[in-house]
C-alpha cells in the first residue's frame, strides 16, 4: 500500500482572482500528523477543525475547533487498561474514537484531511464518511456539495512523504510540498552521512511495554538511516505483539522505548518498571545502559515531518552524544530523550 488519497466530491479550489492563488480553505484535519503536514506546507490559518491530540504546532491550535472525543486517553490510563479496550474495541467491531458532529457542522468545512490505515489512531475512515454525509451533505449525498475527504495511508517512510505532497496538491499548493520533501531528504542524508561509517549495533524498538510490540511501518526506515541494524519486521510491516520469549532471543544492543501515543515522562516511568523483570535485567541492552526512552507521541507514532527529528534522536541513541553533537539541536531535540542508568532502575525499585 502506498500513500494515496481516496477522496470524494472532486471540485477544483476556489481561486483569489486578484492574486491568481488558492482562496483560503476550511480544513478539517483528523490526525495530529496531517494537522503538522498542513503546518509545514503554510496553511496552518486555514485549520478550522483538529482533533483531541492535536497538539503542534501551537499556530494551527489557534481558534480551531476540537471536532473528535475518545474512549481511550494515555494522560490518565495506563497500558495495560488502553490495551484492554483497545481489544475489546477491535474485536466488537467498534470506534475508538468519534467525531462530534455539532462541532463538525460549526466549522462547515470544504475540505477534511483523515486516514484509513490503523482504526487504533484516529477516527475510522467510514465514520468519517458517514458523518459527513450526515451534518453536511457529505460525499456519501447524492448532490455531491459536502466537502472533499482526503484519506493518507503512508505505510513506510516513502509514503509518509508522498502524503505531504497528497496534501499540498490537494489545496493547490505542489511548490510548498517539493520545498518541504527536499528540506527533510537533505537533513535524512545529513544524518545517514553523520554514521555512514559507524558500526551498525541491532537496534530494537518498542512501541508498547505491555504487550511488547515491535516499532513497524516506518520505524524501520529511520532505524536504517539512523545507522542500526533493525530485525524484528521489514518497512511497511504492521506494529505486531512479541512475547518477552522472543524478546529476548533477540538480545538486543540497544533497546530505543517510545509507546504509541506516549510523551517521554510516562515512557520513563513504564520502562523503569520493567527492571522489575529478570529476562530484562538480562539483556545485553540493559547491562550495558543502552535503552533509551524516546517521546513516541512527538517524533514516532505520528506520520509526519517529525519523523526527521525522531531519525535524528536514533542516530543519537545508537551511536552517542558525539553523533548528537555534529547533527544539532534542530535534528536532535534533547528534550525527546533519555538513556535510562541502572541506578535509574534501582532507585525506583526502592521507591517502590
Amino acid at each position: 500500500m502506498t500513500a494515496s488519497s481516496s477522496d470524494s466530491n472532486i471540485v477544483s479550489p476556489p481561486v483569489d482572482v486578484d492574486n491568481q492563488q488558492p482562496a483560503p480553505r476550511r480544513i478539517v484535519s483528523l490526525l495530529p500528523s496531517i494537522t503538522e503536514i498542513l503546518s509545514s506546507i503554510g496553511v496552518a490559518d486555514q485549520i478550522v477543525g483538529i482533533t483531541h491530540e492535536c497538539d503542534y504546532p501551537p499556530e494551527a491550535l489557534e481558534g480551531a475547533e476540537v471536532v473528535t472525543t475518545s474512549e481511550i486517553s494515555p494522560y490518565t490510563m495506563s497500558q495495560e487498561e488502553i490495551h484492554k479496550i483497545v481489544c475489546t474495541s477491535l474485536r466488537n467491531g467498534d470506534s475508538l474514537y468519534g467525531i462530534n458532529a455539532k462541532a463538525l457542522q460549526s466549522v462547515n468545512p470544504d475540505i477534511v484531511f483523515t486516514q484509513s490505515l490503523c482504526d487504533v489512531c484516529a477516527v475510522s475512515y467510514p465514520v468519517v464518511l458517514e458523518t459527513c454525509a450526515k451534518i453536511v451533505g457529505g460525499p456519501l449525498s447524492k448532490e455531491g456539495i459536502g466537502p472533499k475527504v482526503i484519506s493518507m495511508e503512508p505505510t513506510n517512510l516513502a509514503d509518509v512523504l508522498t502524503t505531504i505532497r497528497v496534501a499540498a496538491n490537494a489545496l493547490d499548493r505542489p511548490e510548498f510540498a517539493e520545498n518541504v520533501i527536499s528540506q527533510i531528504e537533505n537533513d535524512l542524508d545529513t544524518i545517514r552521512n553523520a554514521v555512514d561509517t559507524l558500526p551498525k549495533p541491532k537496534v530494537a524498538f518498542m512501541e508498547w511495554h505491555s504487550p511488547i510490540f515491535t516499532g513497524g511501518h516506518w520505524i524501520p526506515d529511520m532505524v536504517e538511516i539512523a545507522g542500526g541494524e533493525y530485525e524484528m519486521c521489514n518497512s511497511g510491516d504492521r506494529s505486531v505483539a512479541m512475547t518477552s520469549e522472543e524478546f529476548s532471543k533477540l538480545n538486543p544492543e540497544v533497546i530505543i522505548v517510545g509507546p504509541c501515543g506516549f510523551s517521554l515522562e510516562p515512557t520513563i516511568r513504564d520502562t523503569l518498571k520493567m527492571y522489575k523483570k529478570d529476562w530484562w535485567r538480562a539483556l545485553k541492552a540493559v547491562k550495558d545502559e543502552r535503552v533509551y526512552c524516546v517521546d513516541g507521541n512527538s517524533y514516532y507514532a505520528r506520520p509526519g515531518v517529525r519523523l526527521l527529528q525522531g531519525t535524528g534522536i536514533m542516530a543519537a541513541c545508537i551511536h552517542g552524544e558525539g553523533v548528537a553533537s555534529i547533527l544539532g539541536d534542530e535534528l536532535v531535540p534533547r528534550a525527546g530523550y533519555l538513556r535510562l542508568t541502572v541506578d535509574m532502575y534501582e532507585h525506583i525499585a526502592i521507591e517502590e
